[in-house]
This record gives C-alpha cells, sequence and structure tokens, in this order.
C-alpha cells in the first residue's frame, strides 16, 4: 500500500531561491519539483510513497501574520484543512518556526517551542492517520539564520538570528517529550550567503536524502 506523506511548512519547504523576492509583486522564484527536498525525498523514496509538498512562504507556527495581505500564515488553524484534504496522512513532517522569530511577534524561544508543540499535540489527537488514528510526526529544526545579511532588516533582526540558533536543541526536547522523529538540519546544511534565510540547491539535495533515510528506517 502507498504511504502518504505530508510535508508542511514554510519557504524553505517551498523552494524558495535565495535572493529571488520581488517587493514588487511580494511573490519569489522557486526551485523546480525535482531541486526542491520534498522532490528529492520523493525520488528517492519511489512509487510506494507519496510525498504531498504543503509550503508556504511566511508560515508560523500558530501566530497571525500582522502585515496586510498576508492571510493564511498560521500553521496550527489551517493544519485540519490540509490533513482532512490528503487523508489519510501515514506520515507528516514538520518545518516550521523559522518565521516565529520576526521582530513583529516578539516571541520568546519557549513560546516558539510551545507553538510547535500545540501542532503535534493537534496531530496526536486527531483522526486523519490510517484507520482513523492519528499519522506519524517527524520534526525538523531549520539551520539558524545568517549574520550580515540586510535584505531582511524589515522583518529579522540579532534577536531573531540569536533564537533561530536556539531552536534545534528547543526541538530535540520538544521530540523527546512528545515521542516524535526528529532531525536538526543545521548539523547537515546550512542557508545561504545570498539572503541568510533560505537554502541554496545543494542543501535541498542533501536534506531530501537525509530525510528519504529517515522515513525508509520508519517504515521498514
Amino acid at each position: 500500500m502507498i504511504k502518504t506523506i505530508l510535508c508542511y511548512g514554510d519557504s524553505n519547504l517551498r523552494g524558495f531561491i535565495p535572493d529571488s523576492y520581488d517587493e514588487k509583486t511580494g511573490l519569489s522564484g522557486r526551485y523546480s519539483k525535482d531541486t526542491r527536498w520534498t522532490g528529492v525525498l520523493q525520488n528517492r523514496l519511489g512509487s510506494h510513497f507519496h510525498v504531498v509538498e504543503e509550503g508556504l512562504n511566511g508560515r508560523t507556527t500558530d501566530l497571525n501574520e500582522i502585515i496586510p495581505g498576508r492571510s493564511f500564515r498560521n500553521g496550527l488553524a489551517h493544519l485540519p484543512f490540509v490533513l482532512e484534504s490528503h487523508f489519510p496522512v501515514d506520515l507528516i513532517i514538520f518545518m516550521l518556526g523559522t518565521n516565529d522569530t520576526k521582530k513583529q511577534f516578539n516571541r520568546s524561544t519557549i513560546e516558539i517551542k510551545e507553538g510547535m508543540r500545540g501542532i503535534v499535540r493537534f496531530v496526536k489527537t486527531c483522526s486523519w492517520g490510517p484507520s482513523g488514528g492519528a499519522p506519524r510526526i517527524f520534526l525538523i529544526a531549520s539551520p539558524p539564520l545568517l549574520e550580515g545579511v540586510s535584505e531582511w532588516d524589515d522583518c529579522l533582526d540579532e534577536e531573531s538570528i540569536g533564537k533561530s540558533r536556539s531552536l534545534g536543541n528547543l526541538y530535540k526536547q520538544l521530540a523527546i517529550e512528545e515521542g516524535c522523529e526528529f532531525l536538526d538540519a543545521s548539523l547537515i546544511i546550512q542557508t545561504s550567503k545570498k539572503d541568510g534565510v533560505h537554502f541554496e540547491e545543494k542543501e535541498h539535495e542533501i536534506l531530501g536524502k537525509s530525510i528519504a533515510k529517515k522515513v525508509r528506517q520508519l517504515f521498514s
């Protein structure tokens, strides 16, 4: 039976090309399907798995975007629609939290961790997994933001960078506490020096291969 893997995250799941943001349109460039780590994951796993991409620029754990015209960014609020749409989901992979470090939210690292916990606990009690149970959960901590990049000064600052560096350890603790699978992406990839936030093509390939290895172990 084909296993459905739902990948739910932000711009680095969607495949945002570093330094491609267009201020006039509010849109960005996007890597091709086979280049994105989700596409790499699908290709590595093969036809016995169906990888679903649900990545959105600016998505948070459970916060509403303050900037006008940027609705639908609250990850927890919109997760039920996505889960029901793709039911039954065998495994859900989360990569969220970077956008929670934005200045506009003034959120502590513990609050970010608890925002992610809320999402995890919602999934654990839902019935959109196999046989009306809950999907398995795989939590990924994104690599931290890089210093010295000014493109995102309007929404990110030095505090944001510091907070992003803490997420790996905090999410590892969360995964242990909630019984989730976990990967600290900072141990294998880094964000691009072009904009300090997003991934280069090679990082997508490395990440996709690493996740595929973990997924195979889960379903072996």
